[in-house]
């Protein structure tokens, strides 16, 4: 996770976050072409309340 990002969470204001990984088969894929290649999608999570404060993939570029 980005240190030097200070996260807040829209619905707590929560600034204790944990960042989570969704992968295997909920890989972010190419919407052009079928492929069992993807990235998987990150998500920085608000441990107060549960809030996905941001969700994003690490290598848009694969995406292309």
């Amino acid at each position: 996770m980005n240190e030097q990002k200070q996260y807040v969470c829209p619905w707590c204001g929560g600034k204790d976050v944990v960042e989570g990984i969704q992968s295997t088969y909920a890989k972010v894929q190419p919407n052009k072409a079928l492929t069992l290649k993807g990235e998987n999608l990150i998500h920085v999570i608000c441990k107060n309340c549960g809030t996905a404060v941001r969700s994003y993939v690490e290598n848009p570029q694969v995406l292309e």
